[in-house]
């Protein structure tokens, strides 16, 4: 029985209305036609943000137990500040990404719960920029195929699964995401879901780009107080492999990466253009599991505990890696002769998913002795996290297959402070991070192709909140000690009502070792700004 109506007319419709008239008329605008559309969604955009709507959500009952509907709509624009030579980026408007997302959350029962996300995306730019002469000579609407929309049915339908609690029993089952981990901007421990990062950086925290996967998780909580061990659990992670979805990186070549494809130059002593050789679209064979193969078949163990105040973790993974290892192909690669007297060059490769096995621990615990009422009286607290893993895959400089051991490890400190002349009222929350990636028995003759034998990075996170938690700026940087290259991303996010978020970014990257790191990038600098509109 339905027993509520959302009152989402206005925007709903207006949206609904607009993008209808905008697809229709975009075919036959030029270029001035398209850049004062553009500027006129903003406007729009923004000037809807300030209306008094009074939004509610979809409640229903179904079987007399409630039934909840939220979600929300995005509308992002990103606009690059590269130069209008640079043939890796679009300077000025490169991207108009609309997001709706949809979720559905039942109880049945007391004891069970059935959830479900969908999520649906498009980039307008694609029709922005049709017949835009730098975007097409460019090669970026070639990537229309590729970023235009994502209608993948894994990607459309973000979560479903099914929740049983009987007694101190965990049970879910269905399309889901487990966390392990706890680092900001990059991944240690979580490797279990795969991650699809084919728009870009400006996500450090992982929000979107998780991809979650058809699991079964079972937990049981025995009841355990010994004094010193309290809160004991017990968490098994089954993937059976119905489908593999393996991690979605950045692609090389303007005609597949789009705006994100990175600037690799092939140094070489050839006279021009060839001196001018740009790595283009990969001609790639890549083998992977089918659905059911046992081959993709993954499982995951981990023991919890507090232990005299301290959260620990122990955890162990059977499976296989997200991302791919590969090598070159006998025979020439492809040239191709591109915009302004530029050659890319398309290597073959061939290549798989290889075995991922680990064993590591978690720890986190707040550090007592360090809470100090002059920085507002709030402990730190500090996070650490490091595993082993065997037999690690790694593609050599001379085109083998290596397997070698490894540890990756990190720390970092969450601290609460005060530092009442800039914020008299809120904290700032300071978030360093420390990470090493060592690889034993590195080989002397010849060198792997996507790591040193020693990998180190630094990270800081700063956030703090104004008008009572409505305004919110942050600040992330990343810094890639191995390859000398930083990621800085500045950001402020405003919450006007319960419904409006608007945000406004701006994202640099830079690197001094040519071809590795962030230096790929560099030409990706942008400024972006989010409106987003939730129900519920």
């Amino acid at each position: 029985m339905h027993t509520k109506r959302c009152l989402l007319l206005t925007p709903y419709c207006l949206l609904k209305k607009f993008t209808v008239f905008f697809n229709i008329t975009i075919a036959h605008s030029n270029q001035k036609d398209i850049m004062r559309k553009t500027v006129f969604i903003i406007i729009i955009l923004a000037v809807t943000a300030r209306l008094p709507i009074n939004a509610a959500a979809e409640t229903y009952s179904l079987a007399g137990r409630p039934l909840n509907i939220l979600g929300y709509i995005t509308q992002s624009a990103a606009f690059g500040l590269g130069g209008d030579s640079d043939f890796d980026t679009e300077k000025g408007l490169q991207s108009a990404l609309l997001s709706a997302f949809i979720e559905v959350d039942y109880e049945p029962g007391p004891k069970l719960k059935i959830y479900a996300a969908g999520l649906y995306s498009i980039d307008w730019i694609y029709d922005l920029k049709h017949n835009d002469r730098s975007w097409e000579k460019k090669q970026f609407s070639k990537s229309r195929d590729n970023l235009y929309k994502d209608d993948h049915y894994w990607q459309v339908l973000k979560e479903l699964h099914v929740t049983w609690t009987p007694g101190n029993f965990f049970f879910r089952i269905g399309k889901q995401i487990v966390s392990w981990g706890e680092t900001d901007g990059f991944r240690l421990m979580d490797q279990i879901n795969p991650l699809d990062q084919r728009r870009g950086f400006a996500d450090v925290e992982f929000e979107t780009t998780i991809i979650p996967i058809l699991l079964l998780r079972i937990e049981y909580y025995p009841e355990i107080d010994t004094g010193w061990i309290t809160d004991a659990g017990f968490e098994c992670i089954i993937n059976p492999n119905a489908d593999f979805i393996p991690s979605q990186p950045i692609l090389p070549g303007n005609d597949a990466g789009g705006i994100w494809a990175p600037n690799v130059m092939t140094p070489t002593p050839l006279p021009h253009p060839f001196d001018r050789l740009r790595l283009g679209l990969l001609r790639e064979s890549i083998d992977k599991p089918g659905p059911w193969d046992q081959d993709g078949f993954e499982v995951g163990i981990r023991l919890k505990a507090v232990v005299m105040d301290s959260v620990i973790t122990l955890n162990y993974f059977n499976g296989l890696d997200n991302d791919y290892v590969s090598r070159p192909l006998p025979g020439l690669p492809g040239i191709e002769r591109a915009y302004n007297d530029r050659l890319l060059i398309h290597p073959k490769l061939k290549g798989y998913y290889p075995d991922l096995r680990f064993a590591g621990v978690t720890f986190s615990r707040d550090l007592q002795s360090l809470r100090s009422s002059f920085f507002g009286g709030v402990a730190p607290v500090v996070r650490m996290e490091g595993f082993y893993a065997f037999d690690s895959t790694f593609a050599t400089s001379r085109g083998i297959y290596k397997k070698l051991d490894e540890i990756r490890w990190a720390v970092g400190i969450d601290w609460k402070v005060k530092i009442r002349p800039l914020n008299p009222r809120a904290y700032f929350t300071l978030s360093p991070q420390f990470y090493h990636r060592k690889i034993n028995n590195y080989p002397s003759a010849y060198d792997l192709q996507t790591v040193e034998d020693d990998n180190y990075m630094f990270s800081l996170m700063i956030r703090t909140s104004y008008i009572n938690g409505k305004l919110v700026p942050s600040l992330f940087w990343l810094y890639d000690r191995t390859n000398d290259a930083d990621l800085l991303r500045v950001q402020v996010d405003y919450q006007y009502s319960h419904e409006w978020h608007l945000r406004l970014g701006t994202l640099f990257l830079s690197g001094s070792e040519r071809g590795r790191g962030f230096q790929v990038f560099e030409n990706k600098d942008q400024v972006y700004f989010t409106i987003s509109f939730r129900f519920g």
